[in-house]
């Protein structure tokens, strides 16, 4: 029996509970547990939910990211808000932009400043530098209050596969959001599922499921 051909982008409905991606980009799964959308890079596998519905008679998926590689450590992103803290002052603020890769060689994660055209409201990552092409996670800084992702960061994040973040007020509580970009997705995913939040820091997504929860 001749092998299947990878298709780019997958649609199935799940048969068994656990089961490899097979598209070459992305997928959507019709799953026991609602349309899930799949995707996997050389650091990690991400399943994110379209729509939560039970479907009997399918098995249910596993839903987050499952890491090929040990979890970002709390040390990258305490060493990230000092960083920022320092390089900036609140008076004169400018958004500066983070890259967070995998370092084969040290077998270790590694994180490098990569901004371009650096304003009070923006930044762009320089895609110039080596370190850009392997970054799987790329952060942000907002100025103070700015807790969403702005339109520009939409625009700028659109197409790419990489977890995305921002982190607003640096010099007082860091608060982080994060999302995963999955080439034409945007789908919001909570600090625990990319690493260990450091003492004195909030994660913006968790804060809002839980007020959710509560109304």
């Amino acid at each position: 029996m001749m092998e299947r051909e990878k298709e780019f982008i997958g649609h199935r409905i799940t048969k068994e509970r656990f089961e490899p991606v097979e598209a070459i980009l992305y997928e959507y799964l019709l799953a026991g547990n609602g349309v899930i959308l799949r995707a996997q890079r050389e650091e990690f596998t991400v399943s994110v939910p379209l729509v939560f519905r039970e479907i009997k008679g399918l098995p249910t998926i596993f839903v987050g990211i499952k890491w090929h590689k040990p979890k970002v450590p709390s040390r990258i992103w305490d060493e990230i808000c000092k960083h920022a803290q320092t390089s900036n002052s609140k008076e004169n603020f400018r958004e500066e932009l983070y890259l967070i890769y995998w370092d084969s060689e040290r077998y270790a994660w590694q994180w490098r400043t990569s901004s371009k055209d650096r304003t009070y409201a923006s930044t762009i990552a320089d895609d110039r530098r080596p370190e850009y092409s392997d970054a799987c996670i790329e952060v942000h800084t907002h100025p103070d209050g700015a807790y969403q992702f702005s339109s520009a960061d939409d625009r700028d994040e659109s197409g790419k596969f990489r977890i995305f973040g921002i982190i607003a007020d640096v010099h007082d509580k860091p608060k982080f959001r994060f999302r995963c970009g999955i080439y034409d997705h945007l789908a919001p995913v909570p600090f625990s599922w990319i690493g260990n939040l450091p003492s004195g820091v909030v994660d913006l997504n968790e804060v809002e499921a839980l007020l959710q929860m509560m109304l």
